[in-house]
């Protein structure tokens, strides 16, 4: 059995706990940020009995400036769920004192400890020497002083032995184009060219998920080899976006009322993409008009 994976994120201010939070919610993991030590316990088996979660990464750091605390509470944990279906560990994320400014500069905020009698140098040091003790009881440390966001999230799904070919996620959305053309797509395919049951008395009132239409359409090469055209390029713009970190792809298949032509080509599409094991949904905007 897949073990549930929990992850407790770590670390200096300023050293990406953010964004790896970000990379871990488009991989389908519950995030939460910023929960106090003393809780941690209780969120977990509140959390945990839901079976609608999957995976869970939450961050807890200095900023409830209470190291010690989170420290002993990683100990808890740890011991209490050892043993069973969870996959404990804790990620502390460490960078440059020099990053660290300069990445507060830019963004213009205080580091936590920072006050009128604490620079933004003497607040870092001070974490730094707050935050050492756990971050040597930490089961993974990764420095991201010069770590691009692109090696950022190849790094996390090698920690987590993700296949990052197959998390690019691929939505497939049929519409009509006298309903105009949906907004947000990357990449549009216009399939009006097939053969139209619209004007065939027994198929007009169907759609492109019906029998008939399917029967209808395969009966013209066209259709067959526009599937298998549309499809086989899927997989190399999916293979592409992957390698590149990005999250989704919105394919557009267009017919003229999107209730035929463009259903029947999503749907075998989708079964495609399906048997190659890709994360894929399908909708279809205007079947029912």
């Amino acid at each position: 059995m897949k073990k549930r994976k929990i992850l407790l994120i770590t670390g200096l201010s300023g050293a990406g706990k953010t964004t790896i939070l970000k990379i871990l919610e488009d991989i389908n993991f519950y995030t939460i940020d910023n929960i106090p030590p003393h809780l941690i316990k209780e969120f977990l088996i509140m959390i945990l009995k839901s079976s609608d979660i999957e995976n869970i990464a939450f961050v807890s750091d200095i900023r409830w400036k209470d190291p010690k605390r989170l420290k002993d509470e990683i100990i808890k944990i740890r011991k209490t769920f050892k043993k069973g279906d969870n996959d404990f560990k804790v990620i502390f994320l460490d960078s440059s004192v020099e990053t660290i400014k300069i990445r507060f500069m830019k963004s213009r905020r205080s580091h936590p400890l920072q006050n009128e009698n604490n620079s933004l140098e003497k607040a870092i040091d001070k974490e730094v020497e707050l935050m050492t003790p756990i971050k040597e009881i930490s089961d993974i440390i990764i420095d991201t002083t010069n770590l691009e966001p692109l090696k950022f999230r190849e790094k996390i799904f090698e920690i987590l032995e993700e296949n990052k070919e197959n998390n690019t996620k691929i939505k497939i959305i049929s519409f009509g184009f006298k309903y105009s053309v949906p907004n947000d797509l990357d990449y549009l395919f216009d399939v009006r060219f097939l053969p139209n049951p619209y004007y065939i008395k027994e198929l007009f009132i169907q759609t492109g998920k019906d029998k008939d239409i399917i029967n209808y359409l395969e009966h013209f090469g066209e259709s067959k080899d526009t599937v298998k055209s549309i499809f086989e390029l899927i997989l190399k713009i999916q293979k592409w976006y992957s390698s590149t970190g990005r999250v989704s792809i919105n394919i557009g298949i267009g017919c003229t009322g999107g209730r035929h032509r463009s259903v029947y080509v999503a749907e075998k599409i989708y079964a495609l993409l399906k048997d190659n094991n890709l994360n894929v949904s399908i909708f279809h905007r205007d079947i029912d008009r």
